[in-house]
C-alpha cells in the first residue's frame, strides 16, 4: 500500500472517530461544535442503542451482506479515560463486490469492508456512515458499484429511521 493511500485511510478513520466523539462529548469551553463533513451521512434512530444495533445487523444481512467484524470504540475510549454512551462500528461487505472492485480497479481494494457507526448521543441514537460514492470517487470505473452501495446503505439505515 502506498504511503499516500495509507495516510488517506488513516485520515478517514480519524475523521470518523472524531465525528463520533463530537456527537457524544460536549465541546470544551470556548470550542464550537462544527457540523460533520458532507460525505458523512447521519440518521437518527427511532430505537434505543441495543435495538438499533440489532436492526442494523439484520438489515445488513437482509441485503445479502456479511457482518465481518464489530469494533467497540466505547471500550477503547474508556482505556484513555473517556466515558461515552454506547458506540459500535459494524464492518460489513460481500465477496461479490470485492470481486467487482478487484476486476475494475485494484487500487480500491483497500476500501472494503464498509462500516456503519451506531452511537448514543445526547440527541438519541444516531447511525452514521461515509457515503460510498465519496469513498470510491478517487477510483475510476467504480461509479456504478458505489451508487449500488449507496442504495444499500440507505436501505440499511431506513431500518431504524425515526
Amino acid at each position: 500500500m502506498t504511503t499516500t493511500r495509507w495516510k488517506a485511510n488513516f485520515m478517514r478513520a480519524l475523521m470518523l472517530a472524531a465525528a463520533a466523539l463530537m456527537m457524544v462529548t460536549p465541546p470544551a469551553r470556548g470550542q464550537e461544535m462544527t457540523p460533520p463533513p458532507e460525505f458523512l451521512v447521519t440518521q437518527r434512530s427511532a430505537y434505543d442503542f441495543d435495538e438499533t444495533l440489532s436492526r442494523i445487523r439484520r438489515a445488513i444481512e437482509a441485503e445479502n451482506l456479511m457482518v465481518v467484524h464489530e469494533i467497540n470504540p466505547q471500550q477503547m475510549l474508556r482505556m484513555v479515560g473517556v466515558r461515552t454512551g454506547g458506540m459500535r462500528q459494524v464492518l460489513f461487505f460481500h465477496p461479490r463486490y470485492m470481486k467487482q472492485i478487484m476486476e475494475t480497479n485494484r487500487n480500491a481494494g483497500i476500501e472494503p469492508p464498509l462500516k456503519v457507526l451506531v452511537m448514543e448521543s445526547p440527541n438519541g441514537v444516531m447511525v452514521r456512515y461515509e457515503d460510498p460514492v465519496h469513498q470510491f470517487q478517487a477510483y475510476p470505473g467504480l461509479g456504478g458499484i458505489s451508487e449500488e452501495l449507496r442504495g444499500i446503505f440507505e436501505r440499511v439505515v431506513a431500518a431504524v429511521a425515526k
